[in-house]
């Protein structure tokens, strides 16, 4: 019995111990920043986003490269996210993206959406 709780002790303690919490723009930073990927800076960025741009969810769906690279070439993807233009509300709502983090998504569009 003493070794069975102790072993869900322990098994709740790795979980606990596993979760972390990251930024958006720790998420965006990364050594390839100054030429920035899907792979490695903007998909794990938008990944935080899937929650709601699910499909079935809100429009639009960007759960794979292609539909975050549509958004971005027609323009509101990056409209949404960067606070400067005026286009709607900002995504993602409450605290919007760094300014980093945006105009490392922006460099991502200028480079040809590298994957």
């Amino acid at each position: 019995m003493k070794k069975s709780i102790l072993t869900v002790l322990f098994i709740c303690a790795a979980f606990i111990t596993s979760c972390t919490t990251r930024t958006y723009e720790e998420i965006s930073e990364s050594e390839s920043s100054n030429s920035p990927t899907y792979t490695a800076n903007v998909g794990p960025v938008i990944k935080a986003c899937v929650g709601c741009h699910a499909a079935g969810r809100r429009f639009p769906t960007l759960e794979t490269y292609e539909q975050v690279r549509d958004a971005a070439q027609n323009g509101n993807l990056i409209c949404r996210i960067d606070q400067t233009q005026s286009c709607g509300s900002v995504m993602p709502p409450g605290e919007p993206l760094p300014r980093t983090t945006i105009d490392m998504i922006i460099l991502w569009q200028k480079e040809g959406y590298k994957n």
